[in-house]
């Protein structure tokens, strides 16, 4: 069921799942950029599935999965808390995602309450590579896949349970760490438009979607994900058996560089990269196959 016009705002819900890095910036207005590594060995070389301390990362694929009712098709919207039953799935390959119109006010995020490991712990060890958050002139940083900064909404974890932070050994202990995100925003007007830009060829996709009524409210209900090729689409049905230890986090480092030298694993006096120990996690009807993702605040 369409929104009629006239009817106002509607909120725009976003649940980002997976390998995601959330870069919060306090340094102007707070934002957040949502990084997503490369996932899978590109033609030329330049990423490796073998990581630094020898290991093989699973490759993973970045999407963003629509309700095809939000593009104006008289198909029904499925129930809220479940994933769209039609939907309408964007692969994502080097791009980067806005959302318009843009809020020009800072988002509404506290680090200290996402339940994600913190790559704080090691700023004097490595560092972000900053020209990620930059301009990316065609075929460079390999590293990079995706990227999206959020501006306004507000920032929360849709499962997990927020750790002690600033923990130097959260690698050594289980925690409920999150395997979803959630960025909520108010958006003004009849529709949304997601311009898509992709960085090696500069061609622009825009996707224009319009709000549905789901349990009473005027909604866009969206997924941005880089997950497993073993479950990519996180459908319940083909979640596979339940591993405590998420070793995929290890294609997060691919975002870091050393401060001096050139080993994140001798800048950080390890033989293996570090990586969560997952609790279980509780049943969900959109899936739970979500790898951890990880956080680092600026400056």
């Amino acid at each position: 069921m369409s929104v009629q016009p006239g009817s106002g705002d509607f909120t725009l819900s976003v649940e980002f799942a997976g390998l995601c890095l959330y870069v919060v910036d306090r340094r102007q207005a707070p934002s957040v950029s949502v990084l997503m590594p490369t996932c899978v060995p590109t033609p030329n070389g330049r990423v490796k599935t073998e990581h630094e301390d020898k290991t093989n990362g699973a490759r993973h694929v970045p999407y963003l999965l629509a309700n095809l009712a939000n593009f104006g098709q008289n198909v029904p919207p499925g129930p809220a808390g479940d994933g769209p039953q039609f939907g309408v799935v964007r692969r994502l390959s080097r791009e980067e995602l806005f959302f318009e119109p843009e809020e020009q006010t800072s988002s509404q995020v506290d680090p200290d309450l996402l339940p994600l490991p913190d790559f704080g712990v090691y700023k004097g060890s490595i560092s972000l590579q900053q020209a990620l958050l930059g301009d990316i002139p065609p075929n460079d940083r390999p590293e990079l896949n995706v990227r999206t900064v959020l501006k306004g909404g507000t920032l929360s974890a849709i499962t997990g349970t927020p750790a002690p932070g600033r923990d130097p050994s959260w690698d050594q202990s289980e925690a409920d760490w999150a395997g979803s995100i959630g960025w909520t925003r108010t958006i003004p007007g009849k529709s949304l438009t997601i311009r898509i830009r992709n960085w090696d060829t500069g061609q622009e996709t825009p996707l224009t979607l319009t709000p549905v009524t789901r349990s009473g409210r005027p909604v866009i209900d969206l997924k941005i994900a880089n997950l497993c090729e073993d479950n990519a689409l996180e459908w319940k049905e083909f979640e596979p058996k339940f591993d405590r230890r998420d070793v995929d986090f290890k294609w997060l480092y691919r975002l870091f560089a050393p401060n001096a030298g050139a080993s994140i694993l001798a800048a950080l006096g390890k033989k293996e990269l570090p990586y969560p120990l997952l609790k279980p996690r509780g049943a969900r009807t959109t899936g739970n196959t979500g790898c951890t993702g990880g956080k680092i605040g600026l400056p």
